[in-house]
């Protein structure tokens, strides 16, 4: 009885569109780098202050280094998206091997690919609706905010004057990740801030020419980055352990048939449930993550690229591509159960009742049908 009660509730198509979760989510997969501005992570945040004449922060983390900056922009239009890391990160810094960003418009425009293809910078993206997949960005954007709201009022009315400055604190200050500050990792020195006057710190005594200088700059640059490359996959492999103690690894074959997260509210509010009706179909695994895949509609359309946690195993009867227009001449009953993988239980076929001779209608035998009553009647 309770496998059979388990099988009508997998099966339900109803209670399965409601649930937000019945499968475990997948496994962690952190992106790997070794080097500075191997990776460069870019979001946009918006502080959503109608008040404020600017509302756009374009953010970008290198994923190595956490060397970050944050240019306030009036607008995220391709155009503003694009001469603002050319000014603030190519010019100053040099190309990035790889831009990595979500699939908004200003990130996938063909200015954007334009200039990837100028100074030769790989552009990767993100699936649809998956913050985790650019955490690096995701949580600068954090640590950020944390920066703004630590500012007094009248400062966080005028942010933008102190933007830069929150930026510069958290650049030189050492990072849980790589036990080193972004700046060092990034320039291959500290730099001097007020803080090292107030407490004493000179400048360094040392003399060198200009080959010792380089020689002592190379040894203590592959120090530190092969201690914070060492520090970064500590922190990753924690980080993946922890994450993947409620994770595992559910693959999807070809051809299964899948629910996708909704997205689209379509005027139903909170009321909306929260896997799209629309059966989709397995395409093909994108990558070698295990993590992506292609899916296409199994009525026909245009093919989407989701996450694992996107989908959801469809149990739900397969849709007949050629549905039968002219029934049986007895009327079918489907039993009330639900279909499990796939497949239905049998129709009970019930036989149209015998009709009898016709009846003819019941009349009334009233004589006074039509006539007013007796106290309305003419003496």
């Amino acid at each position: 009885m309770e496998q059979e009660v388990r099988h009508f509730h997998l099966g339900c198509v109803t209670c399965s569109l409601q649930r937000k979760r019945v499968e475990p989510r997948a496994p962690l997969n952190p992106i790997a780098v070794s080097y500075p501005l191997e990776v460069v992570g870019l979001d946009f945040l918006s502080l959503g202050r109608p008040t404020d004449r600017i509302q756009n922060i374009l953010v970008a983390t290198d994923l190595f280094t956490r060397y970050s900056w944050a240019i306030p922009t009036h607008d995220q239009t391709a155009q503003t998206t694009v001469k603002a890391l050319w000014t603030h990160v190519i010019q100053p810094f040099g190309c990035p091997a790889r831009f990595h960003s979500d699939r908004g418009p200003n990130f996938e425009s063909a200015l954007m690919k334009q200039l990837c293809d100028t100074y030769g910078i790989t552009k990767s993206r993100t699936t649809p609706y998956h913050r985790a997949g650019n955490g690096g960005a995701e949580r600068f954007n954090q640590t950020l905010l944390n920066m703004l709201r630590s500012l007094e009022t009248e400062k966080q009315n005028r942010w933008p004057e102190y933007l830069l400055e929150l930026v510069h604190a958290y650049n030189n200050t050492i990072h849980s990740a790589t036990s080193y500050t972004p700046s060092f990792l990034m320039f291959g020195r500290h730099l001097r801030l007020p803080v090292h006057v107030g407490l004493g710190v000179g400048p360094q005594q040392l003399r060198h020419d200009i080959g010792g200088w380089i020689l002592d700059h190379q040894q203590r640059l592959s120090l530190a980055y092969c201690i914070a490359r060492q520090k970064m996959d500590n922190a990753a492999s924690q980080s993946k352990q922890h994450y993947d103690k409620r994770a595992k690894a559910t693959p999807l074959l070809p051809g299964e048939r899948v629910w996708v997260r909704n997205r689209n509210r379509r005027g139903q509010g909170k009321l909306c449930t929260w896997w799209d009706p629309e059966q989709f179909v397995i395409v093909e695994l994108v990558g070698n993550t295990g993590l992506v895949y292609r899916i296409k509609p199994e009525k026909g359309g245009r093919e989407r690229t989701v996450h694992r946690n996107a989908l959801k195993v469809c149990l739900a009867p397969p849709i007949d591509p050629n549905p039968r227009t002219n029934g049986p001449a007895a009327e079918t009953h489907w039993l009330q159960g639900t279909a499990f993988y796939g497949f239905a239980p049998a129709p009970v076929m019930v036989p149209a009742q015998e009709q009898g001779p016709e009846v003819a209608p019941r009349r009334s035998n009233r004589t006074n049908l039509g006539q007013p009553p007796a106290r309305y009647r003419e003496i």
